[in-house]
């Protein structure tokens, strides 16, 4: 029997990671968590960055995601995690919006465009319109994704709902919740599944 992919798991202060963890697991991985300031462990292959609320003013860019990136690591950005990972690659921080919905709210179900020919899409076997649940009250415009990364699912209200850098690097940062493989559509849960699978060293 083979041991389980380990991925690093950062999740934002005060939230708890065992929903991440469950994910990870979920996808037949073993999460290896981490505290904002500590480094990527050499025993993990890939990163798993995430929280339900912003990337705010007094948050800064945890060295295991730096490190990740630097290393070509996988790594898998949802919500917070998005953000986090937006802003190590030079882009802005989200801004406050309005229509979808916020943290400890049930997530509601709004329309997403999703870009085909995007890893987000190739990873999900989807594209055009899809469904899929919003709890998040900032979000990032076209106008604050950094240089490099590719916005590939959009809202009706033209908020970035995924970005990823284009290339054989796998940088994927979601803004609704895809670690809730039981509240998002079938095949949404793809991509932690391969993030597990890309975690193998």
């Amino acid at each position: 029997m083979t041991n389980p992919p380990k991925v690093a798991l950062l999740v934002a202060p005060g939230e708890s990671p065992q929903p991440f963890i469950d994910a990870i697991e979920h996808g037949d991985g073993e999460a290896v968590t981490l505290d904002a300031t500590d480094k990527l462990p050499e025993a993990a292959g890939g990163l798993l960055i995430a929280g339900e609320g912003a990337f705010n003013n007094s948050d800064t860019v945890p060295p295991a995601l730096t490190q990740a990136i630097d290393a070509r690591y996988p790594v898998l950005g949802i919500g917070w995690g998005m953000h986090a990972l937006n802003v190590a690659l030079g882009g802005l921080r989200p801004v406050k919006i309005q229509g979808h919905g916020g943290p400890g709210e049930d997530p509601a179900k709004h329309p997403l465009f999703m870009a085909p020919g995007g890893k987000v899409g190739y990873t999900i076997a989807g594209s055009g319109w899809v469904t899929a649940p919003s709890a998040h009250t900032h979000g990032l415009l076209p106008v604050h994704v950094a240089d490099g990364l590719l916005p590939s699912v959009y809202a009706k209200d033209q908020v970035v709902e995924a970005i990823e850098k284009p290339g054989r690097e796998w940088l994927i940062g979601v803004q609704w919740p895809a670690h809730l493989s039981d509240r998002t559509p079938k095949g949404f849960d793809s991509l932690l599944l391969a993030l597990v699978e890309r975690s193998e060293q």
